[in-house]
């Protein structure tokens, strides 16, 4: 014997016409104003973007990111504790896990024409503290000339490290340690090595003329953990 719903809540349950047409309006005026403010109101698929935005990544470390952007896949397997998934945007990380340079691979939609080279960057906006950064940014790592192959970055050796790792060490509070990968005009970049304190990724990009970035992540460590 099935069970039967009254008429009366029959009715009450089905939304009306009027209702329908105003969730809709509602819901084409909303989004796109979300959208607006906190990213590309064109992209169909603004995750990596907005997360970017949530951590104030955008603005504090670059002013926006393509539709294309993809998220890159890092992880931290040559230290103690080991790390053999990636990292997560904004995952929180103990010093000791990031001593070595972390192995790098893009995770996205296999969309992005990826072609030609790039140049990954690693930045510290938040030092000396993140209610004091009169010394961001801080770069803590630059390779250029990444050949692309497929879904991973290969050939990362020293012929092609502008600024070699240095390993997270806030000194107060948690800092987001960001990473960028920026496509190459060409595939011989060979700037001269920047200083490691007040650095501008925006600046940076824009003297060499790098498009991007096309990709990105960032984590979190904490002073004394």
């Amino acid at each position: 014997m099935g069970f039967m719903i009254p008429a009366v809540m029959k009715k009450t349950l089905r939304p009306s016409f009027g209702t329908l047409r105003f969730m809709v309006v509602l819901i084409a005026a909303v989004v796109p104003a979300f959208f607006a403010s906190h990213g590309n109101a064109q992209c169909l698929n603004p995750s990596p973007e907005l997360l970017f935005y949530r951590g104030a990544i955008i603005p504090d470390v670059i002013p926006s990111v393509p539709c294309e952007f993809q998220q890159l896949k890092i992880y931290y397997p040559d230290t103690f504790p080991f790390l053999f998934s990636p990292v997560s945007f904004n995952e929180s990380l103990f010093q000791n896990q990031t001593l070595e340079a972390p192995h790098v691979e893009v995770f996205g939609d296999g969309e992005f024409p990826f072609f030609g080279c790039y140049t990954l960057l690693m930045v510290d906006p938040d030092a000396p503290s993140p209610t004091n950064t009169s010394i961001s940014q801080v770069i803590h790592w630059i390779v250029t000339n990444i050949p692309w192959d497929l879904s991973t970055l290969s050939e990362i050796t020293t012929e092609n490290v502008v600024l070699s790792y240095i390993p997270p060490t806030p000194i107060a509070g948690r800092h987001r340690y960001t990473l960028l990968l920026y496509e190459q005009p060409n595939c011989s970049f060979y700037p001269p090595a920047p200083g490691r304190i007040l650095f501008s990724a925006e600046a940076f990009v824009s003297l060499y003329g790098l498009i991007g970035p096309v990709a990105g992540i960032y984590f979190g460590v904490t002073a004394g953990e």
